[in-house]
């Protein structure tokens, strides 16, 4: 059963805390907090929707002092291998990341907006319980990503075929 308290769009995610939180995360872990990988946080944070680590790199050269794309890709994958950011399976042909909280998450993704809804839980444990007894694979982990339409573009379809 998913904890509706856990259930948040990105869209509205607070910048600040995420940022604030990764950076304490960071420190703790004695990653080093440069000015370059600050300012990638608060791009990343800002993204509403899926991003790819190209549109990242293009869009953090608008800064004064802009990273280098390594920086750039290394600062993705420590993110994501920490639970920071989710990498997001887009209809392009690059992976589209979004920021994320640590922890068993999964998420709904919009084909209209691509806007990502986040969600805990997801209710697989007997069906990949019964999986890997069925088909002796020992089962690593799983990853679900469903895809529709969400509510705000569901209304401006209902909207559209009104007039």
């Amino acid at each position: 059963m998913t904890n509706p308290d856990r259930v948040s769009k990105t869209v509205r995610m607070n910048l600040e805390a995420w940022v604030n939180t990764v950076c304490a995360a960071w420190q703790a872990t004695h990653h080093r907090l440069t000015g370059p990988r600050i300012r990638l946080l608060r791009h990343i944070a800002n993204y509403t929707t899926p991003f790819s680590a190209e549109q990242l790199y293009a869009d953090s050269h608008q800064d004064d002092m802009p990273p280098g794309r390594a920086t750039v890709y290394r600062t993705l994958e420590q993110l994501h291998s920490a639970g920071w950011v989710a990498r997001i399976h887009t209809t392009g042909t690059e992976t589209g990341y979004i920021a994320s909280w640590p922890g068993h998450l999964h998420h709904l993704v919009c084909t209209d907006c691509g806007s990502v809804i986040t969600f805990e839980g997801c209710g697989l444990g007997d069906l990949l319980t019964n999986l890997s007894y069925q088909t002796s694979f020992a089962i690593e982990g799983h990853l679900l990503q469903i895809y529709g339409r969400c509510a705000e573009c569901q209304e401006v379809g209902v909207s559209d075929s009104v007039r």
